[in-house]
């Protein structure tokens, strides 16, 4: 009786195998260097320029003095800023920002500059909050611009008034971003979306490692080669993935912070320690997935709905602290959480050692439990029997009712792709919008360092504990310990008002209060920064007003009021979740006529004539169109997102938008020799697609054959249409560029698909072999 062999010995002959299979599957060679190198060449060409410039905007000018020149004169020398419109009034400007070709707009009344001592909010900036990244931080440039302009007009009416010399004025507020102080899109965007989708690829290719093992739900065959010993075949079969994976995550980070110059301001061995223990908890998880399931499409459907959400929930963007407990539990539980909060500990905050040990361990504690937890399983499923597999999609070849009756009788008839076109679809309906419930950051909490313990310093603290967006949670000693505070992750901003601040400001010399913010997560820094720099305004305006008029200088600057339109609450998921929408539609509908395509080719189904084909795609697009009346109805009004604003719009849009994304599905899907093949290479483009589709960074800060290139995805064309259709009511000419571009990608992928499963001969017609 030959000898059983060591652990050892199988992990080296798992390894040797896994690596023996790497070189022979182009699909999975695909998967482990071709996909990441293009995946975060298209991030980091698409964030290259990192801050906001050149952003559209218009003027509406009906002063016409010397200050509403000025103030044109400054968005024009402005970097930020680009004036491509000066509309004669508000009525020519609205189709300007409904169509996107604006995203802010300055309104200057008649009388604006006569008025500006008696009617400080007579200038306006409205802003398309529908876009509210780029359109908030266009309507701040403008704001910007016309208070510069103002400075000098209040000072001559001032002087003409006879006002004293001795100049009263509200405090500055001096903001220190830690980490990133030029708030670049390239750091903050390029450390979240990189590091997610390798996420997202680390977990495909451990879910078809292991799945491709499975052999009708059982391990058997596999556990005799690796003579039973579960463990070191695991571990063996998975180092390539965790290595692979590893090393592009070191690769982006050189990129990051060493060729684009952003540092690491802690320890560069930490971070790299966190890099591979996300790989190994990924590959430890999708190992775990496979076992327990059984099953290769479960299992991969579970990767999508757990690491294909990772950023959303990883308090990245919006902080779940005060959201539902769902989505606080749930962000607890993934390892991508807590590798963004080391990530950012180390590589822009620089952190202590002892503050990223929590999160390095639990990385660590979720690699080691989930395959302590898989070895047991795989080996009961190693003890059972391998059961039939009855995979098949069959169609009428040539006729177009026939094809389109069967296509729905096979979808409710074929689980991988029902639990695509059907289920993900309702399921991410509710499941994703569970992270932006909360809809603006609140009771964040921020450190006081009070050195002046005057009345004034007392009521600023009183008014910021009165704001929504943040908490004085901690009193520091001194800037020093504050900004310690800030760096290990205990309190997320920082207010230092410093010593004789009261006083200072009826000297007529205010010092300024300083306001330091986390430069890793700029949507909490924008908050923060509002929230205080306003509180402190208002302190100070409120004990100026108590001076005598007489001896003071009514150095007043007009109060340039900012309206967002089309999402007035400003709230985070109005803002994300409708864009997000279109990249949903567009995946579950691709990868599901993707997989569909892909059963038909791998059990060798006979190839469609073009009338089959026609009620095949016209099947698929009908779906694609009810899942879009589904989301932009049921689940808009539901969730109280912005909603059918121009329906008639919207019954043109859906089904030029699901015709090229069906089209798509099948032309790709009938490329690859497997249908997991589908979800194994194409789950992991749906983040870039989504941030290429121009709804949290621009098209127009892209590198251009970039931005051309990314309208080959239908959603680019369908987040614009349907955000500006639903949220801003868009008329039929407003997105008429959108639609024809849909139109053009639904003929030109039609007729891909077309060529792909249409038989172009009667002996073609003849069933696979």
């Amino acid at each position: 009786m030959t000898a059983r062999a060591g652990a050892g010995t199988v992990l080296l002959r798992a390894l040797k195998a896994e690596l023996a299979h790497l070189g022979r599957d182009r699909w999975d060679q695909f998967l482990l260097f071709g996909m990441p190198l293009i995946l975060l060449a298209v991030i980091a060409a698409m964030l290259f320029q990192g801050v906001l410039r050149g952003v559209p905007v218009a003027v509406v000018d009906q002063d016409h003095s010397a200050f509403s020149r000025a103030a044109i004169r400054n968005m024009e020398a402005s970097t930020g800023l680009r004036v491509v419109a000066a509309p004669t009034d508000l009525e020519a400007a609205w189709p300007l920002m409904r169509s996107g070709r604006i995203y802010s707009l300055a309104y200057i009344p008649k009388g604006a500059s006569r008025d500006a001592l008696r009617k400080p909010e007579a200038v306006i900036v409205y802003y398309n909050g529908a876009f509210q990244t780029v359109g908030s931080l266009a309507a701040s440039a403008q704001t910007t611009a016309l208070t510069a302009a103002a400075l000098p007009l209040i000072r001559d009416r001032a002087h003409a008034a006879g006002v004293p010399a001795a100049r009263l004025s509200p405090p500055a507020v001096q903001v220190t971003v830690l980490g990133n102080p030029q708030t670049s899109f390239e750091l903050f965007l390029g450390g979240l979306i990189a590091p997610g989708v390798l996420h997202l690829l680390t977990a495909c290719g451990a879910v078809m490692a292991m799945g491709r093992e499975l052999k009708g739900g059982s391990l058997a065959d596999w556990s005799a080669r690796m003579e039973g010993r579960t463990a070191a075949a695991i571990l063996g079969k998975l180092i390539p993935y965790v290595v692979v994976f590893t090393l592009w995550g070191a690769l982006w980070i050189a990129w990051l912070c060493g060729w684009r110059g952003w540092g690491v301001e802690g320890d560069m061995a930490v971070l790299l320690t966190g890099v591979f223990a996300l790989a190994a908890a990924t590959a430890a998880i999708s190992a775990l997935l496979v076992v327990l399931t059984g099953d290769l499409d479960v299992s991969f459907s579970a990767t999508a709905i757990y690491a294909g959400s990772a950023i959303a929930f990883s308090n990245g963007t919006l902080p779940l602290t005060h959201g539902p407990a769902f989505a606080q539990i749930w962000s607890a539980a993934l390892p991508f959480t807590h590798y963004l909060k080391l990530q950012n500990e180390q590589m822009v905050l620089g952190s202590s050692l002892m503050t990223s040990l929590g999160p390095l361990l639990t990385l660590s504690a979720v690699a080691l439990g989930a395959f302590a937890l898989a070895v047991p399983l795989a080996k009961r499923r190693a003890g059972r029997a391998p059961k039939a597999n009855a995979l098949s999609f069959p169609l009428p070849a040539a006729s177009l009712p026939g094809a389109f009756v069967a296509t729905f009788k096979g979808i409710l008839s074929n689980r991988p792709v029902s639990s695509l076109l059907l289920l993900a679809v309702v399921a991410y309906a509710f499941y994703y919008p569970l992270a932006y419930v909360g809809q603006t950051a609140t009771r964040l909490p921020v450190a006081v360092v009070d050195q002046d313990r005057s009345p004034l310093s007392r009521r600023l603290i009183e008014a910021l504990e009165a704001t929504r967006a943040i908490e004085p949670a901690t009193v520091a000693a001194s800037p020093a310990e504050a900004e310690r505070l800030l760096r290990d992750g205990q309190v997320d901003g920082v207010i230092h008002i410093p010593d004789h601040f009261e006083a200072s400001l009826f000297s007529g010399a205010p010092r300024g209060v300083g306001v330091y913010l986390n430069g890793a997560y700029l949507v909490r820094a924008t908050s923060i920064g509002k929230a205080l720099g306003g509180a402190a305004a208002s302190v100070a305006g409120h004990a100026l007003a108590s001076v005598e008029n007489a001896t003071r200088l009514a150095e007043r600057l007009p109060s340039v009021v900012q309206r967002p339109l089309y999402n007035t609450t400003e709230g985070y998921g109005s803002y994300a979740v409708p864009a997000v929408s279109a990249i949903i539609l567009q995946q579950t509908l691709l990868l599901g006529a993707a997989v569909l395509a892909g059963i038909r080719r791998e059990t060798g189904a006979r190839p469609l004539r073009l009338r089959g084909f026609l009620g095949l795609w016209g099947a698929l697009t009908l779906i694609g169109v009810l899942g879009s009346l589904f989301y932009f109805g049921f689940v808009f009004w539901f969730q109280d997102y912005p909603r059918m604003g121009e329906p008639l719009g919207l019954l043109i849009a859906a089904p030029l938008f699901a015709a090229a994304t069906a089209g798509l599905g099948l032309m790709l899907g009938s490329l690859f020799d497997r249908h997991e093949r589908v979800m194994q290479i194409l789950v992991g483009t749906s983040v870039p697609l989504f941030f290429l589709g121009g709804a949290a960074w621009p098209l127009f800060m892209m590198p251009q054959p970039l931005a051309w290139a990314a309208h080959l995805s239908p959603a680019t064309s369908a987040i614009q249409a349907f955000v500006k259709l639903n949220a801003a009511g868009a008329r039929l000419s407003e997105v008429a560029p959108e639609l024809l571009t849909l139109a053009v990608l639904a003929v030109l992928f039609g007729l891909g698909a077309a060529w792909r499963l249409c038989a172009r001969s009667e002996g073609e017609a003849r069933p696979a072999q």
